[in-house]
């Protein structure tokens, strides 16, 4: 079984969400944009014990809101006139809609009343859940969603729609939450179609959720695998723990040093005497759990395992990666109901990089359908990219963004570039496109030795990422990375170095200017001669002279004129040693380079939502002092 739509109006921070997959889901993005917000809603209609968490928190905060009238989300008046009533019946999970009469006015909501609704559109599913569905079947339109063709084909694929909704009545303070099945219900008229508790149980649906992991106590996960495999043989295991408990209590409560200490609390002023209705002693006094069974104990015990010969220690002491691979491997095999509808919210939180991304793979493999939301782009390299839903925030709306697989070979290319680039800025709400792993590896270096009261690119949600691995990058590259990342939803900014104008130059520029946000050119040349501009020849010849420990000639070797700074530059980009040089020049100069930290400035002010300034800024060239003056300090 899968969702072919999920339709949010009103819950919690989406005013509106129309979502349409048509495989797996893997939420992600920038931090407060909804994901634990759809996988909750998403929740409230599959599993029958999630509507308890319901709260007046979950209504979306709008002045004026009232109840749903989205047109496509509940049937309206004429068809539920239309529909058959539904005859109740105690044994088939269902609460039968009241009779509808021709006559009777549709109730129009008290603007008092607030309301959130979560629509799921459930499909694909096998001949036994048809059959518990049966009557409130609906064909299925290609878009995903419920048709309301009266003349649908008759090989249509069926599919069936679930609500939760969830009002309150300022008036009367009173908060109401409800499942029903849109296609016989009519909201208008307050007449609703219910479904039962019993019958979402029965729906091939699994939340996915890691605690502490091997908990014997009830409720825990491990708990549940016991006793789904071999209930009786789980409950004799029990069974021999309280007798074995009741045995060791018994022969403490009579060891004699507790016997004697026993009696000195009762000798305390003849406690002993006027304790009961008669003379106590130690020998009526014992002990017990908690709760008089062995239900404490269990809430007490926790997983302990001897790693590296260290001895059996607490899971805590393994370090939080071992106890979340445990509970995420307990969550799974819970899960492991083929074909099933499996929600995971916040996967991979402690999981190491490699785990996580296993982990997310094995689950997608093995679901159904599989909604996954993580932080984690390590988790997100498991999925395909078209069924990355990225969320996002602009000026305080969300918004969702998926990818369209291109036909273009070209595009194809930069299609790829999502797992090698743009998975790393996954939470980022910007990302600076350069023209290759050289420029990323100089503003990186330069950003991260940034002092503290000045703050770095990732303070202003800009990542920077290349837009070639290696020798494929270049302008022409930047276009279909910026392309890529429009589409799910970063803001665009881009680093070009200033090439001589020819009418191909101008035309490339334009094309990256069409798809990005904003752009900062370097001065002449590329980002080779912008980390030198405004250094004095003299430090930059004692700084190549540190290159000869990577087995290269010094490019300099002590000559102050500008033909060395060039052969220096090739040598730099040839080498791909822009670091190590950029280290001794840290060391000579004790400052940034100016023009590269000018270009991190202004990537941090182009990323602000409201920046208004020109979409091009060109740096200028700075003059290269005779000698190096008095640094400041970093």
């Amino acid at each position: 079984m899968r969702a072919s739509r999920l339709l949010i109006t009103g819950f919690r921070g989406w005013e509106r969400l129309d979502l349409r997959p048509k495989d797996h889901v893997l939420l992600a993005g920038v931090p407060r944009a909804g994901r634990s917000d759809i996988m909750a809603a998403l929740t409230r209609v599959l599993d029958p014990d999630s509507g308890r968490g319901a709260a007046l928190t979950d209504l979306f905060d709008r002045p004026g809101h009232v109840g749903n009238s989205d047109a496509e989300g509940t049937a309206d008046v004429e068809q539920a006139e239309a529909a058959d009533s539904v005859a109740s019946d105690s044994g088939s999970g269902f609460a039968a809609a009241p009779d509808q009469a021709p006559e009777e006015e549709p109730v129009v909501e008290s603007p008092a009343l607030r309301c959130a609704e979560v629509e799921v559109t459930l499909t694909d599913f096998d001949a036994d859940v048809q059959q518990l569905v049966d009557g409130f079947l609906e064909p299925l339109d290609p878009s995903g969603c419920a048709s309301q063709n009266v003349d649908a084909p008759a090989d249509a694929s069926w599919c069936v729609r679930l609500t939760y909704r969830l009002t309150y009545d300022s008036e009367a303070e009173s908060l109401e939450s409800l499942v029903y099945f849109p296609a016989r219900s009519s909201p208008g008229r307050g007449q609703f179609a219910r479904v039962s508790a019993a019958t979402r149980r029965a729906l091939p649906v699994l939340v996915l959720n890691t605690m502490a992991p091997l908990q014997l106590r009830t409720g825990g996960a491990f708990r549940r695998i016991l006793e789904e495999r071999d209930p009786k043989a789980a409950a004799a295991a029990f069974d021999v723990l309280r007798d074995g408990v009741a045995e060791a209590v018994a022969q403490l409560s009579t060891d004699p040093a507790v016997v004697e200490a026993v009696d000195a609390v009762l000798a305390v002023g003849g406690t002993g005497s006027r304790f009961g209705g008669r003379p106590v002693s130690a020998a009526d006094l014992g002990f017990i759990a908690e709760d008089g069974s062995v239900a404490a104990l269990l809430r007490s015990l926790q997983a302990a395992a001897d790693l590296d010969g260290g001895g059996l220690l607490p899971m805590t002491s393994h370090g939080s990666t071992a106890s979340a691979v445990l509970s995420v491997a307990e969550a799974m095999l819970l899960a492991n109901v083929p074909g099933a509808l499996v929600l995971v919210d916040d996967f991979g939180d402690r999981l190491d990089a490699a785990t996580a991304e296993h982990l997310a793979a094995v689950l997608r493999a093995q679901s159904g359908q599989l909604w996954l939301s993580t932080r984690r782009p390590e988790a997100a390299r498991a999925f395909e990219p078209t069924e990355l839903v990225r969320l996002v925030r602009h000026g305080g709306t969300r918004t969702h963004h998926q990818l369209t697989l291109p036909t273009d070979r070209k595009r194809l290319a930069a299609f790829r570039q999502l797992h090698t680039q743009l998975l790393a800025a996954l939470s980022s709400p910007t990302v600076a496109i350069t023209e290759g792993p050289h420029d990323v590896a100089v503003l990186n270096m330069v950003d991260r030795r940034f002092p503290p009261q000045q703050l770095p690119l990732s303070a202003h949600g800009v990542r920077l990422v290349a837009a070639g691995t290696g020798q494929d990058g270049g302008i022409d590259q930047i276009p279909r990375v910026a392309e890529l990342a429009r589409q799910l939803g970063f803001r665009v900014l881009a680093v070009v170095d200033r090439d001589k104008e020819t009418p191909q130059s101008i035309g490339q520029l334009e094309k990256v200017k069409a798809v990005c946000d904003a752009v900062v050119r370097l001065p002449a040349g590329a980002i080779e001669q912008a980390m030198l501009e405004g250094i004095a020849l003299n430090v930059i010849a004692e700084a190549s002279t540190s290159l000869t420990a990577y087995d290269i000639p010094d490019p300099v070797a002590g000559r102050l004129e500008e033909r060395a700074v060039i052969d220096l530059c090739k040598a730099l980009h040839k080498q791909g040693l822009h670091e190590q040089f950029l280290s001794a020049l840290y060391a000579e100069t004790r400052t940034h380079p100016p023009v590269i930290a000018t270009v991190l400035q202004m990537l941090a002010v182009q990323a602000r939502a409201d920046y208004s300034g020109p979409q091009q800024v060109d740096l200028l060239s700075l003059p290269r002092p005779q000698a190096f003056p008095e640094a400041d300090e970093a």
